[in-house]
């Protein structure tokens, strides 16, 4: 059975791993350490297969970053962690690669709209961002 919760000290590791595995720029361990109460875990089985992380940012909820562990993908995992954090009060708000189609796609159908570009937002290669954003309903 699936758990959301709060990330742990214990639980980074596994979270680096995942980051690693999903993103071409991951981040740092320390990044993690220094935002842990941003950030919460999918596990199942006590395994840790996946993990959201978001922040307020001038009264909107920016969504970090999320990642699933590549052997879950595909299973519902991303739509249990972004059901976890969404609500109808908040504006939320995300960057996301314009090559990265999958995860528009799972942004849209939560009802978030591209709103703009910024270009060159990733520093290793400069590829532009998606600027997009949910509104409460």
């Amino acid at each position: 059975m699936l758990n959301i919760a709060p990330l742990k000290e214990e639980d980074i590791a596994a979270v680096v791993a995942i980051e690693s595995l999903s993103f071409s720029a991951p981040k740092e361990e320390a990044i993690f350490k220094s935002d842990q109460n941003k950030y919460l875990v999918a596990r199942e089985d006590g395994e840790i297969i996946g993990y959201i992380g978001v922040e307020k940012i001038s009264g909107e909820i920016h969504v970090i970053n999320m990642a699933v562990a590549p052997e879950h993908r595909n299973q519902g995992i991303g739509n249990k962690l972004m059901e976890k954090i969404l609500n109808n009060i908040d504006v939320f708000f995300l960057e996301v690669r314009a090559s990265n189609l999958a995860a528009q796609g799972l942004y849209e159908k939560f009802g978030f709209k591209k709103v703009g570009v910024r270009r060159r937002y990733y520093s290793n290669n400069g590829e532009d961002a998606c600027l997009m954003r949910r509104e409460p309903k």
